[in-house]
């Protein structure tokens, strides 16, 4: 899954005027996680059209920086966050970011960020959702 981090220097009405953007494209937000650090905005946005929202946000003078991250399906019950966490360690992978997409039926679809995508993606080959 692509995904597109934003950094901007936080204030009030960023988000509206940053969705607002993307409305007039016609381009649909699929998910946004945002936090503010030191008066820094860090936006996530995965969106619909990928490609276009990256030149948008670059032509609109906004710092977007293209992140690749995987999708995996864990264990819905302690230490199953762990366990990943621990296999990636053990491999001297770091984790970049992680955000929480859905809990159902005992499992969540987590999307995580390393400093080695394809080296994740075969420590943890079982719990990739896409390939």
């Amino acid at each position: 899954m692509k995904r597109i981090m934003v950094i901007a220097a936080d204030r009030k009405g960023l988000i509206a005027d940053l969705s607002e953007l993307l409305e007039n494209a016609g381009i649909n937000i699929n998910t946004i996680d945002a936090v503010d650090e030191d008066d820094t905005a860090y936006i996530s946005l995965e969106v619909d059209r990928y490609d276009e929202t990256l030149t948008l946000l670059r032509d609109s003078e906004y710092q977007a920086v293209p992140e690749e991250v995987l999708v995996i399906r864990i264990e819905d019950r302690p230490g199953g966050l762990a366990r990943v966490a621990r296999r990636l360690a053990e491999s001297d992978i770091g984790i970049r970011g992680m955000t929480m997409l859905h809990r159902a039926n005992g499992w969540c679809a987590v999307a995580l960020a390393t400093d080695d995508n394809g080296r994740s993606r075969e420590v943890l080959a079982e719990c990739v959702m896409e390939k």
